[in-house]
């Protein structure tokens, strides 16, 4: 237990140095958000925030990850849905496109991604001696189970990134939440021995990330972060066979999905919107409830759900 909380600390430590230097370099090359017409009013004041911090924390979980918790499957996919975030923010900041990659673009290697972590897990593997899930849908529909999961949890990931603080803060509890079950709980512990060292890795990197981030955000973790972290957090309930689990621990992450989701349809069918915006934490804005007070009440109902998910594990 001890060496998990020093590469908490550790990784903390050069995850809010790396933070803080990406700050000061973005803020002299204009390294800056744009804030969407589409979103509240109240965010056009963050227009001018360096973007892009992911990073520091993807950087730093990516060194540390290979060094002292090495399951490479993991760290692959998070660095590879880091790269893709990168490319989309890249073409909104250099490119000054404000939409990044088109849809397909980013759906497409998204996919082929997943597809890959999803077929060497389950085919490279002792993963279906363990996973319940495997065992029921059988070889090919898992796979492409599990490709959907980490897609859709990473897009998921990527509308939860709307307040200050939101994101970065809900997904250490996630990961701790992981900590826990790889530490205790997992079938899979020999499989991947590593796991509670690299979810201890990655908390501790995006905690050196969120004191910059919370309310008012000096920096903002970009694409390059939420998709990372979206597909980390998917990857992480795969490899501990605990896939449906994720509806409890990521139970912020489809909360969030499911409000836009509901939002288009019945616009698109009833011309009538159920919330006043989407994704969710909007309508508590336009409710009249200040950023902070919603980024905490997430975090609140995130920490419920990750007491419940290692209870249920």
């Amino acid at each position: 237990m001890i060496l998990y909380i020093i590469l908490f600390f550790v990784s903390f430590f050069f995850s809010a140095l790396l933070t803080a230097a990406l700050i000061f370099l973005f803020s002299i090359i204009q390294v800056k958000q744009i804030e969407r017409n589409e979103g509240p009013q109240s965010h056009k004041k963050k227009s001018g925030t360096p973007t892009m911090g992911g990073i520091g924390f993807v950087v730093v979980s990516v060194a540390l990850g290979f060094v002292f918790a090495n399951i490479w499957p993991i760290i692959l996919l998070f660095l590879g849905y880091a790269l893709i975030g990168f490319a989309d923010d890249f073409i909104k900041v250099f490119l000054k496109r404000n939409l990044g990659l088109t849809f397909w673009q980013k759906i497409i290697t998204q996919t082929i991604l997943a597809f890959l972590f999803s077929y060497y897990i389950s085919y490279n593997t002792s993963h279906f001696l363990f996973s319940d899930l495997f065992q029921f849908m059988g070889f090919h529909i898992y796979i492409l189970f599990s490709t959907f999961l980490i897609v859709g949890c990473a897009n998921a990931a990527n509308l939860t990134d709307g307040l200050d603080g939101l994101l970065s803060g809900t997904s250490i509890l996630v990961f701790i939440s992981f900590f826990c079950i790889a530490l205790y709980k997992s079938p899979v512990i020999k499989s991947f021995p590593y796991a509670s060292g690299l979810s201890a890795v990655i908390a501790g990197a995006i905690f050196g990330f969120l004191i910059f981030n919370f309310p008012k955000a000096k920096i903002f973790m970009g694409d390059t972060g939420s998709l990372a972290i979206g597909a980390a957090v998917a990857g992480f309930s795969i490899i501990l066979c605990k896939e449906l689990l994720l509806v409890v621990v990521g139970g912020i992450f489809l909360v969030e999905a499911l409000s836009v989701i509901i939002q288009v349809a019945s616009y698109k069918l009833f011309k009538k919107r159920v919330f006043k915006m989407s994704p969710i934490h909007h309508h508590f804005e336009l409710l009249g409830w200040g950023e902070t007070k919603v980024v905490l009440m997430f975090w609140f109902a995130q920490i419920i759900l990750s007491i419940a998910g290692i209870l249920l594990a």
